[in-house]
């Protein structure tokens, strides 16, 4: 932070030159061994699939896919049988996730392109259409794929008939089914939004000079609206708000440290595919506390949360570089390893209203006692019910929940407290 910061008052380009160099060597020192990550999970034993296939419910279903030439594969687990399914080669499949990505994100439907992608990935298992409840376990392309926007036989999204979340890999299925229930702490909510990002002059400077954007920060109006929409929604004892010029990013680290049973940050992110650990979220600077506002992945690593549920309403925060099987490096797998048992977080640059609508509904439904699964396709069926038509995949598909998600998450309610 304090290298950043002197980065922004460099008067010369040889200043800047060796102050990167500073800022270079500052993050080596980060990892305990040349060449290590904290962003790469430690390695676990594998679980075996007798235990796999007990912990599931009667209505669950794992896909564990595996993307590759010639021929990809998908090893369908449920409470009863445990199959591999044989699917088209890795070429055919990047080649029709590329065209429904690009579909969906220039904010147009296309059925025929869903139809056969869903297809391509599940006609084959015969039990998707009998298991109401998929975890998705990505490889390759399939990490950046929301499979709710997949269109089966019928013409119908998948979220319309299946409530879907995402994993690492069958042994972390297993292992989030392990945790014992959450039970209810004295902080509902940490919720940060509402920065004044077009005041922001010296935080622009330093995002632009250390490769983390090409275009200026412009405010997200509906951020603060979604945080107040939370803490009205939860009706919890606690809530820890930081709002405008108090969304800094050492408050933030000072905030975290208390235990929240939510942390939501509707703030910009910025995802770096070259280097994963320098994903980032921008929060505010602090000049009383050396604070350069930016918060990357590699410093969330080291935050320890107990969290049930972080919720990145932000920009690009699921998407990172992508590494096989070991999924992506992003802002997500951060908060998972620093402890959060959930997280739900975006696939492409979320328009700010809709965000707020899934939000709103999100919270409700949460609120109501839905496991954050359950609710999350409860939020996006809702919109497809009141939008028919408008509701394009654009404006709901890109959020996605990973983690353990399938248990309520336990509020004390006795009174609402804001600060």
């Amino acid at each position: 932070s304090r290298l950043n910061l002197e980065l922004t008052k460099a008067e010369s380009s040889e200043q800047i030159r060796q102050i990167r160099d500073k800022i270079f060597l500052a993050e080596q020192a980060r990892w305990l061994t040349p060449g290590s990550s904290p962003l790469k999970s430690e390695p676990w034993k594998t679980v075996p699939l007798g235990d796999v296939r007990a912990s599931l419910a009667a209505n669950e279903l794992v896909l564990e896919y595996v993307v590759a030439e010639r021929r990809s594969y998908c090893l369908a687990i449920s409470r009863n049988s445990a199959r591999v399914i044989p699917l088209a080669s890795r070429k055919t499949i990047e080649e029709l996730v590329g065209t429904y990505l690009k579909t969906l994100k220039a904010k147009r439907a296309s059925q025929p392109e869903g139809m056969q992608l869903y297809t391509t990935l599940m006609k084959g298992i015969p039990d998707v259409e009998k298991k109401k409840r998929l975890i998705i376990v990505p490889d390759g392309i399939l990490h950046v794929l929301p499979f709710e926007a997949l269109v089966d036989g019928r013409g119908r999204y998948l979220v319309s008939t299946h409530t879907i979340t995402y994993a690492r890999s069958a042994s972390g299925v297993y292992l989030a089914k392990s945790l014992p229930p959450s039970k209810p702490v004295k902080q509902a909510l940490l919720g940060v939004g509402g920065i004044p990002y077009d005041q922001t002059a010296e935080l622009k400077k330093l995002a632009v000079m250390r490769g983390y954007l090409s275009s200026p920060l412009v405010d997200l109006p509906a951020s603060r609206e979604e945080i107040v929409a939370a803490q009205a929604a939860l009706r919890a004892d606690g809530n820890t708000l930081l709002l405008g010029p108090e969304a800094t990013k050492s408050s933030f680290k000072e905030s975290i440290a208390e235990q929240h049973a939510v942390i939501h940050l509707a703030v910009h992110a910025v995802s770096n595919e070259k280097h994963p650990d320098r994903a980032a979220l921008i929060l505010l600077s602090d000049p009383q506390s050396s604070d350069d506002g930016i918060l990357e992945a590699s410093e969330i690593v080291h935050l320890r949360t107990g969290a049930d549920l972080v919720v990145l309403s932000a920009c690009d925060t699921a998407v990172g570089s992508l590494q096989g099987q070991e999924g992506i490096a992003n802002l997500s797998l951060a908060f998972r390893l620093a402890g959060a048992r959930a997280v739900l977080s975006t696939l492409w640059s979320v328009d700010d209203i809709s965000t707020l609508y899934v939000m709103k509904r999100f919270y409700a439904h949460l609120a109501d006692g839905k496991s954050p699964a359950r609710a999350l396709t409860a939020a996006k069926r809702d919109m497809l019910k009141v939008f028919g038509a408008r509701a394009l995949p654009y404006f709901w598909a890109g959020f996605k929940l990973e983690g353990a998600g399938d248990h309520p998450i336990a509020f004390s309610k006795n009174r609402t407290v804001a600060n």
